[in-house]
């Protein structure tokens, strides 16, 4: 059952997502559904605790969020009017986005594939205590925000309250599922509040970790191919029993977000929780039938077969489906997994898995921090990479190893698997830079990469994921967030910089 498969991926990715967050958790914003109208409320610490005891996580160091800042001063006037103005980071007018209001509302940002770039949008109140009636889309730089410039005579009823930020992008969570052996790539979307007090759930976009590209050339199949599908856990959380809720991403591009910068799924999500059939409208199913599914071919490949002298040998079983229209596409990768299963049958199979390394060694935390503004965001990129050290070295070596160290990160992602120092993983702008920073680590661990395990090579198709940037040891605070324990338990210690 796919929705089983979501929810134990879920539960998987859950702690490691807050442990990303943890320095901006706290206060981070929140979509709640218990609101007849979906709005933003801050996450406090004590739902931030509640849900990582929901999912067993263990201690991480939870800071507070930025508040969004955008918008300052009064936001509705009780008399008079004003125009909305636009500023730079040092009080300087830019320009106007509307004249002659009497209030007005600022979404939250969203992206626009069409302009490539994030926009927020505004509604304007042109008469005291009317409708809010008229709306712009407008796109703010990380510097710059809006105050409303208010016409002689005007009186102020109510001031802007800070938004909390929407969470901060982070890299995907890569899981392969204990079950079925599929191997899955979960993109956090963003907190869901099903209920007023109830427990906060994180939402995931997740798919196939293979890139399309790379499956139309070869790849896992057998079951493991997804549509890429939206899930939520559900108010009761890990083990609350009906599998979650997924909702399957629509062909071709996405919809705009609503007129809050809420996402797309947001309403077809309360509308599963509130009973409508899969929490899909009229408007969204007439679009799965009308659109064509392109065509691809389901590949599999023997990896027992020999010859007759005995030398190994690769037979191939390949199902071409050409472009359809639903329901025949679906119909048609349906009769494609009988074909495809059967030649599993036909093939020899292999007949155990290779054991699997006893981990050893002492924990290594490397934390890079890009060297330019993420162009999806309004901070730097973040990057974190773990492995285990059999080396013995204390802090100041470890720190004496990485501090000068950077790689330039991508949409490849190499790992390493199969030895005893876990399963150390880097986003590269291609495989010779990830493996670098692999090799790196290794000889800190006191081994070579190439000589023991295997290298495991995959990538993300998203621009989203895997911004190509710089990245350099995060020295934030006057210190290298570089971190040496004995294991998963201990507080761990950092190094200072020279110049703190």
């Amino acid at each position: 059952m796919s929705l089983e498969r979501f929810g134990r991926a879920a539960n998987a990715a859950a702690c490691d997502t807050l442990g990303q967050l943890g320095p901006s958790l706290v206060n981070v914003g929140v979509w709640t559904m218990w609101t007849p109208k979906i709005g933003v409320t801050a996450l406090t610490l004590g739902a931030a605790s509640n849900l990582a005891f929901q999912y067993s996580c263990g201690e991480f160091d939870a800071g507070v969020a930025t508040p969004d800042n955008a918008a300052r001063g009064c936001q509705e006037l009780s008399s008079g009017t004003g125009d909305l103005a636009v500023f730079d980071s040092d009080g300087t007018q830019i320009t106007y986005i509307k004249r002659d209001i009497t209030g007005y509302t600022m979404s939250e940002p969203f992206f626009s594939p069409t302009l490539g770039t994030y926009l927020r949008t505004f509604r304007f109140q042109t008469i005291i205590g009317g409708p809010y009636d008229q709306e712009l889309n407008y796109g703010l730089a990380d510097d710059q925000y809006v105050e409303m410039r208010l016409d002689p005579g005007a009186v102020c009823g109510a001031d802007i309250k800070p938004l909390p930020p929407l969470p901060p992008e982070i890299p995907p969570y890569q899981y392969t599922d204990p079950e079925t052996n599929c191997e899955l790539t979960l993109n956090f979307q963003g907190f869901v509040q099903e209920s007023e007090g109830g427990l906060v759930q994180p939402v995931y976009l997740i798919e196939n970790s293979l890139p399309p590209v790379l499956r139309a050339n070869g790849g896992r199949i057998g079951g493991c191919i997804i549509n890429p599908t939206i899930y939520y856990p559900g108010a009761n959380g890990p083990g609350g029993g009906g599998g979650g809720n997924g909702i399957p991403l629509p062909p071709g591009d996405l919809p705009l977000p609503g007129p809050d910068g809420e996402p797309w799924w947001l309403d077809l999500l309360k509308g599963a929780l509130g009973g409508i059939a899969a929490g899909v409208t009229e408007q969204f199913l007439e679009s799965i039938f009308a659109s064509t599914y392109p065509g691809l071919i389901y590949r599999m490949v023997s990896v027992c077969e020999t010859n007759e002298q005995g030398d190994p040998i690769s037979e191939v079983v390949e199902v071409p489906i050409p472009d359809l229209k639903a329901p025949d596409a679906q119909l048609a990768r349906l009769d494609a997994i009988v074909e495809l299963l059967q030649a599993g049958k036909n093939f020899k199979q292999p007949t155990c898995e290779p054991e699997k390394p006893c981990l050893e060694g002492d924990f290594r935390t490397i934390s890079f921090r890009s060297t330019t503004t993420s162009p999806y965001g309004k901070s730097a990129l973040r990057k974190r990479f773990r492995y285990r050290s059999l080396s013995g070295r204390g802090l100041g070596e470890v720190v004496e190893h990485w501090k000068d160290f950077s790689f330039q990160s991508g949409n490849v992602i190499v790992s390493h698997k199969g030895h005893t120092w876990g399963t150390p993983q880097v986003w590269a702008t291609s495989i010779t830079e990830g493996k670098r920073v692999i090799q790196h680590a290794a000889r800190e661990a006191g081994f070579d990469a190439d000589k023991v395990g295997e290298w495991v090579i995959s990538g993300s198709s998203s621009p989203r994921y895997g911004v190509s940037a710089q990245m350099k040891v995060d020295t934030t605070g006057g210190f290298y967030w570089i971190t040496a324990r004995d294991g998963s338990n201990n507080r761990p210690t950092v190094g200072l910089t020279s110049d703190p």
